[in-house]
C-alpha cells in the first residue's frame, strides 16, 4: 500500500489591497466638500416643497424647515384650480411644441447649408450670421421692428424673432462638417440629389445632435418670459414663466382677479414654482445621454 505523502502547505502571501480601493484623507474631503455643495443644491428645492404644504403658522414659527410638522393642499389646490396659470401653461405648450421644431429645422438646415463646399456667398453669410453673438441692435430698434411686423400682442411674438441659435447652428455646422464627404459623394453618383442626401444620410447620422440641441431649444421655450413681458398685455397670450413672475413679484394672493379663499402669499408661490418646473424636470433626464456625445461630436471640427 503506497505511503501517503503529505505535503507541508506553504503560507499563503497577504492579499494587498488595491490601490485604487483605498480611501485617504484627501478622498473623504472631497466627499465632503461634495456633500456639501450637494445640500446647498438640493436643500433650496426642498425647503421650497415644505413651505407649498405646510400652513403659515408652521412656516413663521419654524422658518428653517426640516421635516415637514403639519402638512396642507391649500396652495396646490388654489394653484390646480386657477385659470390663469393653465392659460399660461397652454401657451407654454404652444411655444414647446411648435416653438421648438420651428427653431430646430432653421437651424439644422442653416448649419447644414453652411457645412457643406464653398458656395458663392457662403462667407458673407456665414459672417452675418457669427456678428450676431457679439452685437444687437438695441432694445429701442428690436421693438420698433416688432412692432412694424405686426408681432405686437401675439403668441407669434415668442417664436418668430428666435428661427436661428447662433451657438447651436455652429454645433450643427461643425457636426455635419466631421462627418465623411464620401457619404455624398457615394449617394450622387447613385442618383441621390442634395435634398436626398441631406434628409436620408446626414440627417440621421444627427440624430444625438438634434436630441441634444432639441432639447435646448425645448429648455429655453419652457423658460420664455422676456418678449412676453415686452411685447404681450392680453393675459390670455402670457406664457407660464410670465404668470409665475407676475405673481412672485407682486406677492398677489388673488392672481386671477377672483374672490379666492385667502392664502399666504409664500405658500402659493411655492407652489405655483412646482407647478412650472415639474413637468420640465420629469422630461429632461430621458435626453440626457446624448448630451455628452452630441456637444463633443459637433463641437469638433471637420
Amino acid at each position: 500500500m503506497a505511503k501517503k505523502i503529505e505535503m507541508e502547505r506553504l503560507p499563503l502571501r497577504k492579499i494587498k489591497a488595491n490601490a485604487n480601493s483605498r480611501l485617504g484623507p484627501l478622498d473623504w474631503i472631497i466627499f465632503v466638500i461634495l456633500g456639501l455643495f450637494t445640500l446647498m443644491i438640493i436643500y433650496p428645492f426642498y425647503n421650497a416643497l415644505l413651505i407649498s404644504l405646510s400652513p403659515e403658522r408652521v412656516v413663521l414659527e419654524t422658518p428653517f424647515l426640516i421635516f415637514p410638522k403639519e402638512i396642507t393642499f391649500d396652495s396646490y389646490n388654489e394653484v390646480f384650480h386657477n385659470k390663469l396659470l393653465w392659460s399660461g401653461f397652454s401657451v407654454t405648450m404652444i411655444l414647446l411644441i411648435v416653438g421648438t421644431a420651428y427653431q430646430l429645422f432653421f437651424t439644422v438646415i442653416t448649419g447644414y447649408a453652411l457645412s457643406r463646399s464653398n458656395w458663392f456667398g457662403k462667407n458673407f453669410v456665414m459672417n452675418m450670421i457669427l456678428v450676431t453673438m457679439f452685437f444687437g441692435g438695441g432694445l429701442v430698434p428690436y421693438y420698433y421692428l416688432i412692432v412694424s411686423l405686426g408681432l405686437y400682442d401675439s403668441i407669434l411674438v415668442m417664436i418668430i424673432p428666435g428661427a436661428i441659435d447662433t451657438f447651436n447652428m455652429l454645433l450643427m455646422r461643425n457636426y455635419f462638417a466631421s462627418l465623411p464627404k464620401e457619404m455624398e459623394e457615394s449617394a450622387k453618383m447613385d442618383g441621390a440629389n442634395d435634398i436626398t442626401v441631406f434628409a436620408k444620410i446626414y440627417l440621421p447620422l444627427a440624430l444625438p445632435m438634434l436630441a441634444t440641441i432639441g432639447l435646448f431649444f425645448a429648455v429655453g421655450n419652457w423658460n420664455s418670459w422676456y418678449n412676453g413681458m415686452l411685447f404681450i398685455k392680453t393675459a390670455k397670450y402670457k406664457p407660464l414663466q410670465l404668470v409665475l413672475r407676475e405673481m412672485i413679484v407682486t406677492s398677489s394672493t388673488k392672481i386671477d382677479g377672483g374672490d379666492n379663499k385667502r392664502l399666504y402669499s409664500q405658500g402659493l408661490q411655492m407652489a405655483a414654482v412646482f407647478f412650472t418646473i415639474v413637468p420640465m424636470m420629469s422630461f429632461y433626464p430621458f435626453l440626457q445621454r446624448f448630451f455628452v456625445k452630441g456637444i463633443v461630436v459637433g463641437a469638433i471640427k471637420g
